[in-house]
């Protein structure tokens, strides 16, 4: 009996050792392939059955392609422009590879395809790896300082990127993400659209950065009356809040409740006031229609805003503040949607004339004819159900066409 187990043992390493040499020899012979054929792609198409049809000659990140060619079964590597595909044995064939483009983005752009074959050959195919251009939806704050941060807002960010103000300076990328930059303005940023360049095109701004059109008061040049909201001047180290742009207004009161009218928390400009105003000139331009515009400004929250709206209304020339003529008027709440307002430094904000839907009883009433308005007040006044501390920046009240 233990003749056979020895017996059985020494079959079972002789077949052990043929097996480790089997192998070796397998991983040698592969090692040293020296005739790979003549492999050539012949097309590439998409894995989707409804475009087999459809020959390529790009694809968008993470897709899965199939390349057809001739002698491909040798292939190592893949790489599509600085990017290395991940390849599965069981998907290569002498005549087909099925991969995916990989998903991240190239920063050496050559639109190429690179084939690495086991004898260390290689072989270039023209292929572009689409990536969208850069995409701008919006800017933080349209105003800020030289040498301050502007945040962007939009899609498709990816490095290397390119960010070019006013004037033609470029800023300091400090944080790039790939729905978000957060810039240093350069100095001598100047009025005008923004650009933001990637290896895969260049986008300018719809907005304008640090835009002075059709502005109304800025609390510099362009003052309100002196007995509403305070300004501060920042020349003077005057006020609580970072500058935006210069000298700003601001409410601020402790413990403020409802429906209490407080000049300090009504930021009013009159036409006819002989210090400020600029006369029977309408603050819109001829032929503005109330579904295209709306009114602009930027702002600081530190607290968290919780209640009581901030009422936005116009007047005629010669009517003040207008409220009791009754005009129609917009009561913002941008704490409603998430329960609380609360901003990080200056935001621009917009709110559009077709907000202004009721009169100061809470009856319905619309914007028409806005040739007429001269005057245009802000306020904090309305309901609560608590008192609250506030303080809250105001700058570069302006109208603008959306």
């Amino acid at each position: 009996m233990k003749s056979i187990y020895k017996n059985l043992w020494l079959l079972a390493m002789l077949i052990l050792i043929a097996s480790m040499v089997t192998t070796s020899c397998e991983k040698e012979e592969v090692s040293t392939i020296e005739d790979i054929g003549n492999p050539r792609v012949v097309y590439i198409r998409s894995t989707n059955p409804d475009a087999a049809d459809s020959l390529l000659v790009g694809a968008f990140m993470g897709s899965l392609i199939a390349i057809v060619g001739e002698d491909l079964k040798y292939t190592k590597e893949l790489w599509f422009n600085d990017q290395q595909a991940t390849l599965n044995p069981t998907y290569i064939t002498n005549t087909t590879i099925i991969v995916n483009v990989p998903s991240t983005v190239p920063k050496e752009v050559n639109n190429k395809i690179r084939f690495v074959f086991a004898n260390g050959d290689e072989m270039l195919y023209d292929f572009s790896v689409n990536v969208p251009a850069p995409v701008l939806h919006s800017i933080k704050s349209e105003y800020v300082e030289d040498g301050d941060i502007a945040v962007l807002k939009g899609d498709f960010f990816f490095e290397p990127t390119t960010v070019l103000f006013p004037g033609g300076q470029e800023g300091e990328i400090v944080v790039l993400d790939k729905t978000e930059l957060q810039v240093r303005v350069p100095a001598g940023a100047e009025k005008g659209a923004i650009s933001v360049q990637t290896n895969f095109g260049t986008v300018n701004s719809d907005f304008l950065f640090r835009d002075d059109r059709n502005i109304v008061v800025n609390f510099d040049d362009l003052r309100h009356r002196s007995w509403n909201s305070p300004i501060a001047h920042v020349d003077a180290g005057e006020g609580e809040l970072t500058p935006c742009s210069g000298n700003y207004t601001y409410f601020k009161m402790e413990g403020l409740g409802a429906w209490q009218w407080v000049n300090e928390l009504n930021m009013m400009y009159i036409a006819e006031d002989g210090e400020t105003g600029r006369g029977d000139v309408p603050i819109f331009p001829a032929g503005a229609s109330p579904n295209e515009w709306g009114v602009r400004f930027e702002i600081n929250v530190p607290f968290e805003w919780r209640e009581i709206p901030l009422e936005i209304f116009f007047a005629p020339f010669g009517g003040d503040h207008g409220r009791d003529i009754p005009v129609p008027l917009a009561r913002w709440r941008p704490w409603e949607d998430n329960g609380l307002f609360q901003t990080d430094g200056w935001e621009t904000v917009t709110v559009p004339l077709t907000e202004f839907t009721e009169d100061k009883d809470g009856n319905s009433a619309s914007l028409d004819d806005l040739s007429g308005y001269t005057n245009i007040t802000i306020m904090l006044f309305g309901a609560a159900d608590n008192s609250t501390d506030v303080l809250i920046g105001l700058d570069n009240v302006r109208v603008v066409r959306l």
